[in-house]
């Protein structure tokens, strides 16, 4: 099945929802006296008159809608013996049938003209067949309201796709469990993300939603039948557990889930593995209101996809890391807001004439500012409450800047290196907006080296394989960082096109000491050199360190021995001297 033919089945499955209207023999005997109709002259005299239903043109409609057919049909086989049993069964269904045929086309004066097909006039006169068929018009409308009341009530309070309450029932549903909840019972409420799979593409949208509905299936069938499931957008659900023994039950349940979804979802031709995020809230009816338990689930699944464990139950203790975690964003946020974050240099020394080669730029945070995060937990930070993108926009035009200061004022040809972010290689305005950030400082790629780091890669898939494929077609060079330290350091070297490879430094700081180092690093650099790669190794600490580097036919280094990382305005010196 491809997407075409799947976005088809989709769009079947999600309908409106099927409302069942009805009335009851009292409420019809009340519409009945309203409209002074003589109950005894309808049950002797209510006929369908034949030669009037077969004038009625429904040829042109009833191909399309089955509901038409039935409709005329049950008109044609009316009762010929009616009771009040009899005539409310008899109306109920033709609601039903007028209802369904209008949804799916059918017009609304067709359905009248149908319905004009009751005749009373030939036993009891023109006056009750008018009021008769002005009973039936107005059920008519009545019912459309009622139908359009309760599909606008659904759409607002429920998902069409899944056919689930939605994230504005779980207050209702929280408030009820707990109002109905023992001395001794406890309330727990699960808030659930689910993840798809790194190697798994980019899914439409339309796939999105038929994944949605196979995890809401799965999931039904695996949960206890008293609990209560909610659709909240997004691969997000919720689930109420209102009749738990011990909180004991919450790993259980949060096991059986996770145990679920071990293998893979199958949609059409295509196959996804998702895994699901816990964050749980629980606690006895007398101590939490719903409110406070809906928002703790909520702050332990942002725990949950925040530090990648699968099951967060909230307690006071995360609570307490919550509010250190939100104090530390609080502070990175308006650090970056102030400009209060600056870039350190660290010399890259090439190892033919040891003269200066270029410098990586290293995040700090500057002397104005009165607190310091550690860099990678402030990109980390950015990341998380959406600065990510401008964090590298920042970076890429100081870089820039940097670059062209040091060319056309201080005339050091020297490059810098810029680390990227994995989520940059998703961005298809990237090298854009590094060609743009060259032209407004007047310098070229040659001054800039792209940073990829291993670990930091998602996934190698189309939208990365053409941002890395153009950022080289513009002539920028890319470096892979860390090297050695993830699962695909030979696959990379293979699928992108890399020109300098950066051995990391936990390999290089104790070669001098470490048989098992000093072989890693030897064995890199001669696979790096036999693909035509530049080699650098990182963490060079030590005279004896750095003699054994120059034995392995490695081109660049950068460490502590040479120099630690400085301001823009030390490393212009720095530069000059060498």
């Amino acid at each position: 099945m491809n997407e075409d033919q799947l976005s088809t089945e989709v769009l079947q499955q999600v309908e409106l929802h099927e409302v069942d209207i009805a009335y009851s023999e009292q409420t019809l005997l009340k519409k009945l006296d309203s409209y002074q109709l003589n109950l005894e002259a309808l049950y002797s005299g209510l006929k369908i008159n034949p030669n009037a239903l077969a004038q009625v043109e429904t040829s042109k409609n009833s191909a399309a809608n089955t509901y038409l057919i039935q409709l005329h049909a049950e008109l044609e086989k009316w009762p010929r013996h009616l009771d009040i049993k009899t005539l409310t069964s008899s109306i109920n269904h033709l609601v039903y049938l007028w209802l369904n045929a209008l949804q799916d086309g059918a017009s609304a004066q067709l359905i009248l003209d149908l319905l004009k097909c009751f005749d009373l006039r030939t036993k009891f006169g023109f006056s009750n067949a008018a009021k008769l068929h002005c009973f039936l018009f107005n059920l008519v409308a009545e019912t459309v309201q009622q139908y359009q009341e309760h599909q606008l009530n659904y759409s607002l309070n429920y998902d069409t796709n899944t056919q689930l309450p939605n994230a504005s029932q779980i207050s209702i549903g929280l408030e009820k469990a707990i109002k109905n909840a023992g001395s001794q019972q406890l309330i727990g409420l699960f808030s659930i993300h689910f993840q798809v799979a790194k190697n798994n593409p980019i899914f439409s949208h339309i796939i999105t939603i038929s994944l949605s509905k196979a995890i809401s299936k799965t999931l039904q069938q695996n949960i206890p039948p008293d609990c209560q499931l909610y659709y909240s957008g997004n691969l997000q659900f919720d689930i109420l557990l209102p009749n738990l023994a011990s909180d004991i039950q919450l790993n259980l349940i949060a096991a059986k889930v996770q145990r679920a979804f071990e293998q893979m979802i199958f949609l059409g031709n295509q196959s996804v593995l998702v895994t699901p995020f816990i964050g749980c809230a629980f606690n006895k009816k007398s101590s939490l209101i719903y409110l406070e338990l809906y928002d703790c689930s909520k702050l332990a699944l942002e725990n949950a996809l925040y530090k990648q464990q699968h099951l967060v139950i909230y307690s006071n203790k995360l609570k307490e890391q919550l509010s250190i975690q939100n104090e530390l964003e609080n502070k990175v946020m308006d650090a970056f807001a102030a400009d209060s974050l600056t870039l350190f240099f660290q010399p890259i020394v090439n190892l033919k004439d040891s003269s200066c080669a270029g410098a990586e730029l290293l995040l700090r945070w500057s002397e104005k500012a009165d607190y310091s995060v550690y860099p990678s937990l402030t990109v980390e930070i950015l990341n998380k409450v959406g600065k990510g993108k401008l964090f590298t926009r920042w970076l890429i035009n100081s870089a820039c800047r940097y670059a062209a200061e040091l060319e056309h004022e201080h005339k050091l040809k020297v490059y810098l290196t810029i680390n990227l972010r994995a989520e940059d290689l998703y961005d298809i305005e990237l090298p854009h907006m590094l060609v743009q950030a060259l032209a407004l400082w007047k310098i070229t790629a040659k001054n800039l080296i792209l940073e990829i780091t291993e670990n930091g890669i998602l996934e190698y898939n189309e939208t990365t394989n053409s941002v890395i494929n153009q950022l080289a077609a513009d002539g920028f060079r890319l470096a892979l960082d860390d090297f050695g330290t993830g699962f695909y350091s030979l696959s990379r070297l293979r699928t992108m096109p890399i020109d300098l490879i950066k051995i990391d430094q936990s390999f290089v700081r104790d070669i001098t000491h470490s048989k098992h180092d000093f072989e890693i690093v030897k064995s890199i650099a001669m696979l790096a050199n036999s693909l035509g790669k530049e080699v650098l190794a990182e963490g060079v600490e030590d005279k004896e360190c750095l003699e054994l580097i120059k034995k392995m036919k490695i081109h660049k280094c950068q460490g502590y021995y040479f120099a630690k990382p400085m301001p823009f305005e030390k490393f212009i010196v720095w530069a000059k001297q060498h």
